[in-house]
């Protein structure tokens, strides 16, 4: 199993796509490597596009994964795109960090997404990261 982290930095905002297949279990690891980005450009806002990216959480398992999130992440903002298709655990999963005072919410269009971070339309990103896996 492989997979691809596609990062794009303009100023505060950090689009982050996944592409292809990781075991959850090993979910920390991504999570880690984004927090470190998000560190090292002192990130505001965030896009995480999941929706090349082939695996999902269960609704409990998300729900442990929440539990484990830095509270450093509660002063940021969070739009995950996903497919529709994902929705139903997508708003379990919404519900649970909005509950724990994460500022994140799910998407299935990209530009309701930039709206609600306030990202420009035509904004060009001033740096691109790639990490494959």
């Amino acid at each position: 199993m492989s997979y691809t982290i596609n990062y794009k930095i303009s100023g505060d905002f950090l689009k982050v796509e996944l592409s292809g297949s990781y075991p959850l279990e090993k979910f920390k690891e991504i999570s880690k490597d984004i927090d470190k980005v998000v560190d090292e450009n002192r990130i505001g806002r965030i896009m995480v596009d999941l929706r090349n990216f082939k695996d999902r959480f269960g609704v409990f398992d998300g729900l442990g994964h929440i539990e484990k999130f830095r509270d450093e992440s509660k002063l940021l903002r969070y739009a995950i795109l996903d497919d529709i298709a994902n929705k139903e655990k997508n708003d379990f999963f919404e519900n649970a960090s909005f509950n724990r005072g994460f500022n994140l919410l799910f998407f299935y269009e990209e530009e309701q997404a930039k709206k609600w971070l306030q990202i420009e339309a035509g904004d060009q990103p001033e740096k691109v990261l790639v990490r494959e896996y």
